[in-house]
């Protein structure tokens, strides 16, 4: 664990809360979240009615939120364990993904867009196909590829400089989770 950052009414200490080792996502709000994926090697995906991709191994992280009901764990719980039966782009990628880490934040205020903006710009991630679960707003997209795994702590730097009174990102190992 890299400093603290410790919510009150009316203080916030800066920092990066860590991997969260066998932490619960159990009772989560409503917020934004972050899917680092893992793709050990390339792969040719049917991504629903848009047709055939190509991905390259590497890592991917792919933006969302949850602002309806169950929150946060319902729609986590979602992409942890996949259905076979597909309704967001992500959930076709996630056949031959896994997902290696998970960033997120609870709060009312959605930031989907800024978060995808900003790793797109810290990281100068590429944008393996436009459009991949932004089918609802203007982002070029919630998908971006980069060759390394990407580190929470400059993504938690960058956010708190932009957003000073958000609060923390929380990071979770895929495998560590009580469901």
């Amino acid at each position: 664990m890299i400093g603290n950052c410790l919510q009150g009414d009316s203080y916030k200490i800066r920092g990066y809360l860590g991997d969260m080792v066998g932490g619960s996502i159990a009772g989560l709000k409503s917020g934004t979240y972050v899917l680092i994926l893992r793709l050990g090697r390339d792969h040719e995906v049917q991504i629903g009615k848009q047709g055939r991709f190509r991905f390259r191994a590497g890592f991917y992280g792919y933006v969302g939120s949850a602002f309806g009901p169950g929150g946060l764990t319902s729609r986590l719980k979602h992409h942890i364990n996949p259905t076979t039966r597909q309704h967001w782009h992500i959930d076709y990628l996630r056949r031959v993904a896994r997902v290696e880490q998970i960033w997120l934040a609870e709060h009312t205020v959605r930031r989907e867009h800024d978060w995808a903006d900003l790793i797109q710009e810290i990281y100068c991630a590429s944008i393996p196909l436009p459009g991949f679960g932004a089918s609802d707003c203007r982002c070029e997209s919630h998908l971006f590829y980069f060759p390394r795994q990407p580190s929470v702590q400059l993504f938690q730097n960058h956010l708190l400089n932009r957003f000073p009174k958000d609060p923390c990102v929380r990071s979770f190992k895929a495998n560590s989770f009580s469901r």
